[in-house]
């Protein structure tokens, strides 16, 4: 296979941990592959769909990973975690899932604990940059759809963020901030990053009834995140099926 001991670190680090609820979500396999920038090929593709999704075959490879040079080990733990965190917050089995990992690459319980508080209060502020995005982009054309509201509720259901906070950010839809500072925060996170709070978007998108001008504004969107147009389709694809 052609595939770098970095990426097949992430797909069956992640692998692990969206299997550790024992339920491999639908669109878990997506988030893995926005994890590590898409770049596989399409047979790696393929295969790796495969072994994703059956724990047996990803314990199998968990053994045999290849070693990792010492500065690339945070970086995959940290998008590992992220992937604990993609359907709303982490579980203490998916925390129990990431301590091996840890381990793995011979980082202390201690160690990587600390990293996770670091990592989970930065989820937080970016989620908050999600839903600032979600509520300014189904406001653009001065028009909120039924559909646009209640699918913003859903991703703030999905946002890792406290219960409380949660509770308060519907008030966003109607005091939508400045997209235009907000596009610039998120433009100077890594793809990865950028890759999800496009893709959030795609949800609002479908939910729209006036989808001509909504994926209009989708695609100045994606620029404005140096997210290029062949990505931001393939995220509608992947998450609407056209």
């Amino acid at each position: 296979m052609s595939m770098t001991p970095e990426q097949q670190w992430l797909l069956v680090g992640c692998g692990l941990i969206a299997h550790a609820d024992e339920v491999l979500h639908v669109g878990e396999w997506e988030s893995a592959l926005r994890l590590i920038d898409y770049a596989i090929s399409e047979p790696d593709r393929e295969r790796w769909r495969a072994i994703f999704a059956d724990i047996d075959e990803l314990e199998d490879h968990f053994v045999r990973l290849p070693p990792l040079d010492a500065d690339r080990r945070r970086g995959i733990l940290h998008r590992c975690w992220k992937m604990a965190l993609v359907d709303g917050g982490a579980s203490d089995i998916e925390e129990t899932v990431h301590d091996r990992l840890a381990r793995r690459l011979g980082i202390t319980d201690e160690e990587v604990a600390a990293w996770r508080e670091a990592w989970t209060q930065e989820a937080y502020d970016y989620a908050e940059m999600v839903a600032g995005l979600a509520a300014a982009f189904v406001n653009l054309d001065g028009e909120l759809g039924i559909q646009e509201a209640i699918r913003f509720e859903q991703l703030l259901e999905r946002l890792p963020l406290p219960i409380g906070r949660r509770l308060e950010l519907p008030h966003l839809l109607h005091r939508p901030p400045a997209l235009e500072p907000l596009t610039e925060r998120l433009a100077a996170l890594g793809l990865d990053d950028r890759l999800a709070a496009l893709a959030v978007l795609v949800p609002l998108l479908g939910a729209s009834e006036r989808g001509g001008r909504e994926r209009d504004a989708y695609y100045e969107i994606a620029a404005r995140l140096r997210i290029e147009r062949d990505a931001a389709d393939r995220l509608i694809a992947q998450i609407l099926g056209a």
